[in-house]
């Protein structure tokens, strides 16, 4: 009876795979106790631990980001809600300039000013009360609606 070598090693997923590698013939007595079926099993379940997969690190990063944005916004929130209780000037304002953009037919567009607003805004880093950030207004303070 012929002896069959195999080579296993990983594929894609975690899938272990065996190929044959050569087949020898047999030379007396002992090839039977040589030759046993090979059985290809999931990483996992064969206890070899494999390398994170993407799908693992992509899930660990998205909710260490997650994490992160609430604890930022958790300490802004205190933050504000400190600066409102003690009286330590936590909204400011902002001057804003808004128009209209009116397009026509001809491919021109009509602008239609509207006098400038002071607009109230908050000291943080996100908006609190109803209020955006002053950072955020000062940057976008000429405000443009396309009709």
């Amino acid at each position: 009876m012929p002896i069959t070598i195999l080579t296993c090693g990983r594929a894609e997923c975690g899938k272990t795979f065996c190929e044959e590698l050569s087949t020898l013939g047999t030379s007396g007595h002992c090839a039977d106790a040589y030759n046993q079926p090979v059985f290809a099993m999931d990483g996992e379940k064969s206890g070899i631990k494999t390398a994170p997969s993407l799908r693992r690190i992509v899930l660990r990063s998205l909710l260490t980001g997650v994490g992160l944005l609430t604890v930022t916004y958790g300490g802004d929130y205190g933050v504000f809600r400190y600066r409102l209780a003690t009286g330590r000037q936590p909204f400011g304002s902002v001057i804003v300039e808004h128009y209209d953009s009116v397009a026509h037919k001809d491919g021109r567009a009509e602008l239609i000013f509207d006098p400038p607003v002071q607009e109230t805004c908050v000291h943080s880093l996100f908006p609190h009360a109803g209020d955006p950030p002053c950072w955020f207004l000062s940057r976008n303070a000429e405000q443009k609606t396309d009709m």
